[in-house]
């Protein structure tokens, strides 16, 4: 359906601008006479079934908590989402509820609005969404999807801000060495193999390299620039991520930690679709789904089958080790007592809980790894550099004592 940019004069003879999802301008110009308003401008804006992209976690959790205020004090939906649309900075989130205010006009649902954008709304998203319309508990699946969103969202502040540091750092002694290499070393590197005098093998290697390159300083920016577009490209693409996953995987408390971040967040999604009166099988497969370690999101299929067959949720994950002992026991407790949501909801803090204690381990360690790693690479620069000038002081020296 696509979206149309308006001028228009309100009842008090103000220009407003903004968008509207509709079928022509025409459908347009009345939409905006209903609410008293003398339309100047229509005009096309694109197809908001084309759009791709993602929105920000804060726009979604923002999002959720406005929604589910607004139907549990009984406000119209229409007359709420114009006040979120304008008032909202992301244009693809603009856009989007643009298409809500138009498609709900037209009878369609709010889960079927958000099955036409994948790249935004997750597959529990539209799953709790459908749930809530079945129920007719919107209100709470809104509120039950903010709580899981700002959990998430903390989850991985938490993350990036561990790795901030050492990012910093390592960017900055990367940035430290280009300077170096081609700024400072050519301008030594003239003066020494001008007086050719004996220099060591991978001393005079980097002299020439760098005197070299520094005469392709135009060709080498140009590589740089471009090598970092395809970096971008690559990184929005998620390639990036995927690659150093799978290097890091190796790494034991690398490896521990991404597992606790995925066991919280399995543990929350399915807490909150069981509260939502969501099928323990489509919980159970959804949750996985949304899993970043492979041993955990290549059961997404195999364990909910298993469940169909009339086993316990604690027997089946009892039989594959990739599951805690702790997370079995609980959840058996949990089906014991009848309070699964509860249990797992404890379950996820827990993890969250560990999840930060080791990212702050993480830190201590990576610190004066990077740290050394510097020193090193500072150590072997300065040391190519200084070398030949204690050879020149020595000869010079020499050449004095001679006299």
């Amino acid at each position: 359906m696509p979206n149309f940019k308006y001028k228009a004069l309100d009842d008090q003879k103000k220009i407003i601008e903004g968008i509207l999802t509709a079928s022509s301008r025409d459908e347009v110009a009345q939409m905006l006479r209903k609410k008293s308003m003398t339309p100047l401008t229509v005009r096309t804006a694109g197809e908001s079934s084309s759009i791709h992209g993602r929105v920000p976690q804060i726009d979604k959790i923002t999002f959720c908590r406005y929604l589910g205020v607004m139907l549990k004090s009984g406000l119209s939906l229409s007359e709420g989402l114009e006040v979120l649309q304008s008032e909202t900075k992301h244009p693809l989130m603009k856009r989007i509820l643009g298409d809500m205010l138009y498609s709900l006009e037209q009878g369609q649902q709010l889960s079927e609005i958000f099955s036409r954008y994948p790249d935004v709304f997750e597959p529990y998203f539209l799953t709790l969404t459908k749930a809530g319309e079945m129920s007719g508990k919107l209100a709470d699946v809104f509120h039950f999807l903010e709580i899981e969103m700002r959990s998430e969202y903390r989850l991985n502040a938490k993350v990036k801000g561990a790795l901030m540091y050492p990012t910093i750092v390592l960017s900055a002694s990367i940035g430290m060495g280009f300077l170096m290499f081609f700024l400072i070393l050519p301008q030594i590197g003239k003066v020494f193999l001008s007086m050719k005098m004996p220099l060591p093998a991978m001393t005079k290697f980097l002299l020439e390299t760098s005197i070299y390159l520094s005469k392709q300083i135009l060709y080498v920016g140009a590589g740089l620039i471009l090598f970092g577009i395809v970096v971008f490209i690559l990184f929005k693409k998620g390639i990036i991520q995927k690659a150093i996953s799978y290097i890091i995987r190796p790494i034991p408390f690398v490896r521990e930690l991404i597992k606790k971040i995925d066991m919280a967040r399995f543990n929350r999604i399915f807490s909150t679709l069981l509260k939502s009166a969501v099928p323990i099988t489509d919980a159970l497969e959804i949750s996985l789904q949304s899993l970043s370690w492979y041993e955990f999101s290549s059961l997404k299929s195999k364990l909910p089958d298993e469940i169909r067959k009339g086993k316990q949720l604690s027997t089946v994950i009892r039989e594959h080790p990739v599951f805690p002992s702790l997370m079995v026991q609980m959840i058996a407790a949990g089906e014991k007592t009848a309070t699964l949501d509860e249990t797992l909801l404890d379950m996820a803090i827990f993890y969250e809980e560990e999840v930060d204690e080791e990212l702050k381990g993480l830190t201590q360690i990576l610190e004066p790894i990077i740290m050394l790693l510097v020193g090193v690479i500072v150590g072997a620069l300065i040391l190519s550099v200084i070398s030949p000038i204690y050879s020149l002081v020595g000869s010079v020296q020499q050449a004095a004592g001679g006299r």
